[in-house]
């Protein structure tokens, strides 16, 4: 689950006259309020780029020229609007070429971000305008006011404003080389097609009957199963025969390889470059200088606290899938990897006598938005109503977002697959909301089945998003951009959608939604079932996180001229259980070393900060509404007005504790 980090503006949207509250004020409000449609053609694409670049421009040129005493209103906030407008548009074209259903747009939109994001980077290095914001008195500003102005700061010297003329010009090269190398990492994950071919219909054996309806032999008389996740996921589940589990495995962890192999290669050597020109040891202690865990080495020490915390739980459950995997094959000695998902199920239905198949049942996506919409009214009293816009596909769906009659945010849902489309599940920063100036507009892009029955985990995937999301919109409303929740720091920003995860195993909260084809709500006894497998394979699967986490860091913290598939197989093993496979390369396809670089970390991190917040709804109530709006007000509200600790601390009164996640994985 991948959060866009893009603050995009106004593609896709075309602006309804509930907008007509926020006036435009400037030439940025008013070009970021002008619409755009995603499957508008590349011209249009271009076109609305080059006003972008042109605004920006001059907006640049402006804010160099300023004489006179610095200030807040003169500087700050018209380096906040053009930040916005940078923002705005690169998530705009980011939103598009995730989207769109037109090549050519796609291609158009990531040509814009190419372009974009140059201009960005030199504003980053623009000494005049950090000589201007340096120079803003703090002894006047509020507390907000000077966190932002600091952060600001903060950001132009981990850029490199403060180096030389010839190290700024080596970076601007090194970040155009930087991001047009992910851009094509991305393009190749999302485009290049991928799929197993099965003979028959016989090899679907033990995948629920709505599966199986749904894949129909092709016009050769085989089955062409995809590695999208709906279709993957599944079969790794609930398919009897090994074979074709492992024939998914394989084609799911070599999806976009051999393709981005040199891409990933040439990506790793740039960053590592572009740490040691601005005198860092490498890219990883870069990327760490502004987080909450502060650097590299305290980020190792957390990861072999979290992986000790997890190995009793996690080598006790992989004893029993074992015990299981040698029913298959007397000689085994561990786990093969394709057979996990199947043994996890097998064991749930004989130990905790939860039946993944008879579990689907209850949800589908229908009913699974309309009961989360329903828990974010009960706990933070929003208010959801179709919102009258243009779409690019009819499967999208658009909505409003209302706080006591107040339009707080608008928001798209893109739930199902379609060809071209991202492929994974993400929140996307559509429109930052400034107080009095823009409503920020989200989207959520996931990959859901569009009609029968879903997964259990589809459900908390699609919950997660929507965490992300309500925080963006709850944020939308500071003075500055530079204060939404995009701009918090990047290791607390899963801790409110992996919190929200929590209430999917919440019967009170299950039995107002999912129910069966004759409409009958889940059994109570059926989640007292879940619940107490629930925490089976969770250390393992946590184990696997801390090993995604310590090879997104080994990538990163060292010379870049290394084998990328030994030390994926070095770091992995040294935390899972369930060893790596020879001949695959899940590498190519591992999208947040691209977007999270050497910081993947941030969901372990995250899930210690879910649960300890987590800790004063189980004092209270897990549906209590007078916590459920504390913490809205005082985490999800506030947006980046002040560092991530302190939002914690304000919310549970005391530091934040990593103890809640460790006591969980010892859980039996």
């Amino acid at each position: 689950m991948k959060l866009r980090t893009g603050l995009a503006a106004a593609a896709l949207l075309a602006a309804g006259s509930s907008q007509a509250s926020v006036e435009p004020k400037t030439a940025i409000d008013q070009f970021l309020a002008s619409n755009v449609v995603v499957s508008a053609k590349s011209q249009v694409i271009d076109k609305r780029c080059k006003a972008a670049l042109s605004l920006a421009g001059k907006s640049r040129a402006a804010i160099e020229k300023r004489t006179g005493k610095a200030s807040l209103k003169g500087d700050f906030v018209p380096f906040d609007d053009l930040s916005n407008l940078l923002d705005s548009t690169v998530g705009e074209m980011s939103t598009i070429a995730a989207v769109s259903p037109v090549k050519e747009v796609r291609d158009a939109a990531q040509d814009c971000i190419s372009k974009v994001s140059d201009l960005s980077t030199k504003i980053s290095l623009s000494r005049p305008i950090y000589d201007r914001l340096a120079a803003i008195p703090k002894d006047s500003l509020p507390p907000p006011a000077e966190h932002a102005v600091d952060r600001t700061l903060l950001q132009f010297r981990l850029s490199g404003v403060d180096k030389d003329e010839a190290t700024r010009q080596k970076v601007e090269a090194l970040q155009k080389d930087i991001t047009d190398t992910g851009l094509a990492f991305e393009r190749t994950i999302a485009e290049k097609p991928s799929e197993i071919v099965l003979d028959s219909a016989d090899a679907l054996e033990g995948l629920p009957q709505d599966y199986i309806d749904a894949h129909k032999p092709g016009a050769d008389g085989k089955l062409h199963i995809s590695t999208n996740y709906p279709d993957a996921l599944p079969l790794l589940k609930f398919a009897k025969r090994a074979d074709v589990r492992k024939a998914m495995y394989m084609a799911f962890q070599n999806r976009a390889w051999p393709d981005n192999e040199d891409v990933l290669k040439k990506m790793l050597a740039k960053r590592y470059e572009l740490a040691q020109v601005l005198g860092y040891p490498n890219f990883a202690e870069l990327i760490t200088a502004d987080k909450m865990i502060g650097n590299a080495a305290h980020l190792k020490q957390f990861l072999d606290e979290v992986n000790q915390a997890a190995n009793p739980a996690a080598e006790r459950d992989q004893a029993l899938l074992l015990a299981e995997e040698k029913k298959i094959d007397p000689a085994a000695t561990s786990v093969n990897a394709w057979d996990s998902s199947y043994l996890s199920n097998i064991i749930q239905k004989e130990k905790f006598d939860v039946d993944g198949s008879v579990l689907r049942q209850y949800f589908t996506y229908e009913k699974a938005r309309a009961g989360i919409f329903q828990l974010l009214h009960d706990l933070f009293g929003a208010d959801i109503r179709p919102w009258k816009t243009a779409v690019w596909d009819p499967s999208v769906t658009a909505w409003e977002l209302y706080d006591h009659g107040r339009l707080i945010g608008q928001f798209y849902l893109d739930m199902s697959p379609r060809k071209g489309k991202f492929t994974h599940a993400e929140t996307s920063m559509v429109r930052t909301g400034m107080s009095g100036r823009q409503l920020p507009i989200g989207l959520l892009i996931c990959n859901f089945p569009a009609e029968g029955p879903m997964e259990h985990s589809d459900v908390t995937t699609f919950l997660h998003e929507f965490g992300h999301l309500i925080h963006f919109l709850y944020s939308g409303h500071q003075d500055y951009a530079a204060q939404s929740m995009p701009k918090v720091q990047w290791d607390f920003v899963e801790a409110p959608s992996q919190m929200l995860e929590e209430w999917t195993w919440d019967y009170d909260t299950l039995r107002r939604f999912a129910t069966n084809a004759e409409g009958q709500p889940i059994p109570e006894a059926l989640v007292a079932k879940m619940n107490a497998g629930r925490h089976f394979g969770e250390a393992g699967s946590w184990k696997r996180q801390i090993a995604f986490s310590a090879i997104s860091l080994a990538y990163h913290d060292r010379p870049a001229d290394f084998d990328l598939t030994q030390l994926w197989k070095s770091e992995f093993n040294r935390y899972s259980l369930t060893p790596y496979v020879e001949g695959t390369h899940p590498y190519a396809s591992f999208g947040h070393l691209n977007g999270y670089s050497s910081i993947y970390y941030t969901y372990v991190w995250s899930k210690a900060i879910a649960l300890d917040l987590f800790t004063r709804f189980k004092s209270t109530g897990i549906r209590d509404p007078k916590t459920a709006m504390a913490y809205r007000t005082r985490v999800l509200d506030p947006g980046a007005v002040s560092d991530a600790g302190d939002l914690i601390k304000d919310f549970l009164g005391r530091d934040f504790s990593a103890d809640a996640l460790k006591s969980e994985l010892q859980a039996k």
